[in-house]
């Protein structure tokens, strides 16, 4: 299975030669977990792919706690066929491995799909991380990681009776 070409801009801040000090710093702020940091920076960065991905954005939206609903277009109903399934999870799992390194079950989403049609709104996310080091002196000049900085804007579902796990 060919692997897609990030469409995100790079250098991510997972790259910055002081991570791991930008890591025990929001630890040490936020009263966190390494392992809560590490998960909500590469689920902001999953997200961010997402909706960079010109084919899934207005299909895939937040359930829950961070699970992916796969939708028809419009978030209507999703695709009924296995084949056409697969095949949007396929696209689905290659874009957040080609810009997280991580596959979806590594982050811990699950992909679901959309028995009907459902409503959305759009959430602004932020990582942890980079709410912990705006502002810190140590890292004045990062406009070239300013993406992975950025929030996000997710499309979070309503209501989500009719969905489906995969």
């Amino acid at each position: 299975m060919p692997i897609l070409t990030p469409r995100l801009p790079r250098p991510a801040l997972a790259e910055h030669p002081a991570f791991m000090l930008m890591l025990l710093a929001t630890l040490e702020r936020l009263h966190c977990t390494l392992g809560e940091v590490r998960e909500d920076y590469w689920l902001v960065r999953a997200w961010r792919a997402i909706g960079a991905d010109p084919m899934l954005s207005g299909r895939v939206a937040r359930v829950g706690l961070g699970h992916a609903l796969v939708t028809g277009p419009a978030y209507g109903p999703a695709p009924a066929g296995a084949q056409e399934r697969a095949r949007w999870q396929r696209r689905l799992e290659q874009r957040v491995q080609a810009e997280t390194g991580h596959r979806l079950d590594e982050l811990g989403v699950e992909v679901r799909w959309a028995e009907a049609p459902v409503q959305v709104r759009p959430a602004a996310v932020r990582s942890l991380l980079a709410k912990a080091v705006e502002g810190d002196p140590r890292w004045e000049d990062l406009t070239r990681y300013a993406s992975d900085l950025t929030p996000v804007t997710v499309p979070v579902v309503l209501a989500a009776e009719a969905t489906q796990a995969a």
